[in-house]
């Protein structure tokens, strides 16, 4: 029974954390950094993230400057597949970096590796910007230095963005 309750329990927190780094990338796709990573992408593609095996997850797609939500319909361009909800569990709270997810072979990547790799630039940037210091050491394999004001207009942007993705009606 404490194996269930520990499995929902990690499940749960899973599901908030898709939600908000899902949410965090469409924010933050306004930085600068991001913005320069952008156009590698093809207009429309669609970039997931997953627990193999269930409903959990988000998708985001590149609509012109912008990562916007996606539907959860059909294949991702890019799919970034959790192997069990405990190793997503892992990387959300911070346990362990996805470079060394990664690399303990805890998720699969599916889909072209070159802009798997130009993704997981853009969520350590957004990491790295809106992560206190302590956690993004923990949750980046290196934090970037950014000097205090580029660090505060970015974070500030993002907030805005984010909050403004909040707003039912309102354009992020």
């Amino acid at each position: 029974m404490a194996m269930t309750a520990l499995y929902s329990a990690q499940r749960a927190f899973v599901a908030t954390m898709f939600e908000v780094l899902g949410r965090l990338i469409v924010a933050g796709s306004g930085d600068p950094v991001v913005q320069g990573e952008l156009p590698g992408f093809p207009e429309g593609y669609t970039i997931g993230f997953s627990v193999y095996g269930d409903t959990l997850g988000f998708r985001v797609a590149r609509r012109g400057d912008r990562f916007v939500p996606a539907e959860r319909k059909g294949q991702a361009d890019l799919e970034l597949v959790f192997k069990h909800v405990s190793h997503a569990f892992a990387l959300a709270s911070f346990q362990e970096s996805s470079a060394v997810a990664y690399a303990n072979d805890r998720f699969v990547s599916h889909g072209d590796i070159a802009l798997s790799m130009r993704f997981m630039r853009c969520m350590d940037r957004i990491q790295a910007v809106m992560l206190p210091p302590p956690i993004s050491t923990m949750a980046l394999k290196s934090v970037p230095v950014i000097p205090a004001a580029e660090r505060i207009r970015s974070a500030a942007g993002t907030v805005r963005d984010l909050i403004r993705g909040l707003i039912p009606g309102s354009a992020a």
